[in-house]
């Protein structure tokens, strides 16, 4: 297989070596200086400093170029991936079940006792996009039947995709026995029960066109690529080594099998007899019509008969006990199974001893350039002489500042490539992106008398001009391109005004980090739906892939599946339109604009110091106390520039406006205008809260609504290829035309082509009841899973589902669109 790639730039000398930035100094000198320099030789004391400058340099270089794992390694020389979202190969190669052979790996791979798997469409009035397993079980495996079908279908949903399912009722393909017909000839020390234990082994595997799995090493010593061993979902046995093999079985690729095998010197004959047929050494079909071949073993279950496999050596029939060959081919099952018990997570503990680790290099202190001057020039430790008169020392140290200049720049050069590590973490450490080395006296001889207090110059001279989160998110885009992702954040920026510049560039550095932190699970599962038999609500890991990845590009806090409605209603609020409110007595509450024009504005970030400090100013906002609240004042307290203050006879009251309808309130009244302005400070941390964890979304799978049993109806549009995404409608964003049209739009583009995509903007009455309906059907659904097929689960998801396609088909009409 090629691979694909960009070489590496090998080193080029050139470029960084002590000739090469010496030619481009006296250069680049010469061409500033134009007539000026005219006496330019060896001795010329600006060739000695350029010489000195450039083998510091040289030396910064040579740190630059360490290898990328000892820049990224801890102190004991391991390197935390995820902290960088470097993700090692049995992580980022996999994908996500998507053919039916990635499906038949993943099966064989999860259940025990199972020779092969097929997936298939059901027949009659079956919902497009839902399958049906076929299995075909092993002979004398550990597990029941019941359990290894519970395995299988677990299996399935657990990698089911979007507007896909595998239907409960699963077809159990029966045996079609067949005999083995051959004469053999065997040579060696090797017993002939032996070979013939392994001959029957092989092609009874042949046969059921059973998989057999590989380790790593294995795999590396045929010749294979990571990216090519690691193709297709992940496996937690090894890999399989051969893909889905064809309907027909060719007799002769079983005679290549028992020629393969140590002791066999040659396969005089060989055939195969189905069960009821005559004999044949042409080709069989495998399977048939809920049938499947599978290979008789001598001495099972009494049989007593010798079989139609003879043995020869040196042309004489070796005798053979069946009972003895039984036995060795049951040894050969037995140690199949556990050699599949021990390779459970071989793939990734193979892989983690691959990974590379680096050599710590501890940060070393920047040595100064001035020590490797010739004596002459007085800049080393031992300074000017003591004969020097003040003249020569004050050359000196004007020298040794003008060098200063130099050195700073190099030795900050050094402290970013020592923070390296630092700067590419994903979570935790320095907020910082850009180092510093102050340089004192025992970095640079003498320079207490040229810099009286070196440790200021962070503060007051380059802290100021740290970009850290604009710096922190090109190195994010840098990452991304690894993965070849790109994540400009503009059409995010545009919708979230109400923050200031610093919260916004904080708030989309966490996002864009969030993003990159997930970016495994968005590449792989985008088109993935989630596992309906395990617990969704409220846990973070299992939603579908859509709802992750769209609720990371719309900047929402959350991505699982969890109650939108419920960060209000735990306050016990309740948002009313500006028209019920002023109806239901919210008029009280509002003053003239007019009043309101000379009022002066609250600073942004003016926030409560603490959380009881904050309910204490909660209690002062006037329509805040009946706990029912305009729409409009809701979207309007998360703006900081919309807070005033007026004074009025010594009271100071706090307002708040214009909001969406025109209108300003009355929010309280305090003391001072200190005590206003942390109120109006609390009331927008507390607005804000409540508008980010409000924002989400669910994703409805209409597929999984459809009646159970007969009751399925194919020509029904309402089930196939259709989802439903709800979002609410009450937040700042949800409810601008502008971001809506963006929201929907993010949605079509990451849902697959073929599915027919609806959004729902509900308002919280709306989403209450939807949420409500959609909790109490994931319930049933699992309840469902772990229950028989016939059983009283049925009835309960059947009608928690109809409920939910209800509100649905309601939730469609309300905005005028089909169901």
């Amino acid at each position: 297989m090629k691979v694909i790639s960009i070489k590496r730039r090998a080193k080029v000398e050139r470029e960084a070596g002590f000739e090469q930035l010496r030619a481009e100094g006296i250069r680049l000198a010469q061409s500033l200086s134009g007539k000026t320099w005219t006496d330019y030789n060896l001795h010329d004391p600006g060739v000695t400093i350029l010489e000195q400058l450039c083998y510091a340099l040289t030396d910064l270089v040579y740190r630059a170029d360490f290898p990328v794992a000892d820049h990224l390694c801890g102190p004991d020389g391991t390197i935390a991936f995820e902290r960088f979202s470097l993700h090692p190969p049995h992580e980022i190669f996999p994908c996500r079940a998507t053919t039916a052979d990635d499906l038949r790996r993943v099966v064989l791979d999860r259940v025990p006792g199972l020779d092969d798997t097929t997936l298939a469409v059901p027949g009659g009035a079956a919902v497009p996009g839902v399958y049906r397993l076929r299995l075909q079980l092993s002979q004398d495996a550990g597990d029941s039947e019941a359990q290894r079908i519970g395995l299988a279908l677990a299996a399935c949903r657990a990698q089911r995709n979007l507007c896909e399912d595998v239907d409960a009722d699963v077809v159990l393909v029966r045996d079609r026995w067949c005999e083995l017909h051959a004469e053999i000839e065997v040579g060696g020390p090797r017993d002939a029960a032996d070979v013939l234990a392994e001959a029957y082994d092989r092609c009874a595997r042949a046969v059921a066109r059973a998989v057999r799995f590989r380790g790593l090493d294995e795999a590396l010593r045929d010749g294979h690529a990571l990216e090519h061993i690691f193709d297709g979902p992940a496996m937690r046995h090894g890999f399989v080594a051969d893909a889905a093999g064809a309907d027909k079985l060719y007799v002769g690729d079983l005679a290549a099998e028992v020629l393969a095998i140590d002791g066999v010197k040659e396969v005089r004959h060989l055939a195969l007899q189905p069960e009821g047929g005559a004999p044949t050494t042409v080709s069989l079909p495998r399977r048939g019509d809920g049938w499947a071949l599978r290979l008789r073993v001598p001495g099972a279950d009494g049989d007593a008969r010798a079989g139609s496999v003879v043995v020869k050596r040196r042309g004489h029939v070796v005798p053979l006990n069946l009972a003895e060959l039984r036995g060795k081919y049951d040894d050969m099952q037995t140690a199949a199974g556990a050699r599949r018990a021990r390779m459970d997570g071989e793939p990734a503990r193979e892989a983690a001893t691959r990974l590379p680790r680096g050599e710590a290099r501890p940060p070393a202190r920047y040595h100064s350039a001035q020590n490797h001057f010739p004596a002459v020039y007085g800049l080393g430790r031992h300074g000017v002489p003591a004969s020097a008169g003040p003249q020569e020392r004050a050359k000196a140290l004007q020298l040794k500042a003008y060098l200063l200049l130099f050195e700073h720049v190099i030795a900050n050069g050094a402290a970013q490539v020592q923070h390296l590590r630092e700067l590419f973490s994903l979570n935790g450490g320095s907020p910082q992106s850009r180092w510093w080395q102050v340089l004192d006296g025992e970095s640079v001889p003498g320079l207490d008398q040229v810099l009286d207090a070196p440790d200021e110059l962070v503060q007051a001279v380059y802290a100021p001009f740290d970009r850290s989160p604009r710096r922190k998110g090109r190195v994010l885009d840098h990452l991304l391109a690894l993965y070849g992702e790109t994540y400009t954040q503009n059409s995010m920026r545009q919708f979230c005004t109400y923050h200031g510049p610093d919260e916004l560039e904080a708030l989309l550095l966490a996002n864009k980090a969030a993003y990159l932190h997930d970016i495994v699970r968005l590449g792989r599962d985008r088109a993935g739906g989630f596992d309906y038999s395990q617990p969704a609500w409220d846990r973070g890991d299992n939603c579908s892939g859509l709802q992750r990845r769209v609720s990371l590009l719309l900047g929402f806090r959350h991505a699982h599946t969890r109650s939108l409605a419920h960060a209000l209603d735990r306050q016990k609020l309740v948002l009313l339109s500006p028209q019920a409110h002023r109806a239901a007595g919210g008029a009280a509450a509002l003053i003239d604009p007019a009043r309101c024009r000379d009022a002066a504005a609250v600073a942004r970030g003016a926030d409560a110091v603490g959380h009881d400090e904050m309910l204490a100013d909660l209690a002062t906002i006037r329509p805040l106390r009946g706990r029912r609240i305009s729409e409009a004042m809701f979207r309007a307290g998360v703006h900081g520039e919309r807070y005033r203050v007026m004074e009025t006879e010594g009271v100071h009251r706090l307002v708040l406006g214009p909001d969406e309808a025109g209108d300003w309130w009355q929010l309280g009244d305090f003391a001072s205008d200190a005590a206003a302005r942390r109120a109006a400070g609390s009331l927008r941390r507390f607005l804000l809260h409540l508008n980010e964890e409000s924002e989400g979304l669910h994703v409805v799978e209409h597929v999984l609504l459809r009646p159970s049993g007969a009751e399925a109806a194919a020509a029904d549009d309402f089930h196939a290829f259709r989802l439903t995404v709800v979002i609410p409608a009450w937040t700042v964003r949800s409810h601008q035309p502008a971001f809506r049209r963006f929201a929907e739009e993010t949605v079509r583009i990451n849902c697959p082509a073929h599915l027919a995509v609806r959004c729902l903007w509900l308002p919280q009455d709306a989403m209450r009841e939807f949420e409500g309906r959609y909790r109490e059907w994931l319930a049933a659904k699992q309840a469902w899973c772990g229950s028989a097929p016939d059983g009283e689960e049925v009835p309960r998801v059947d009608e928690a589902a109809a409920k939910l396609a209800e509100c649905l088909v309601a939730g469609m009409w309300a905005e005028g669109g089909d169901a």
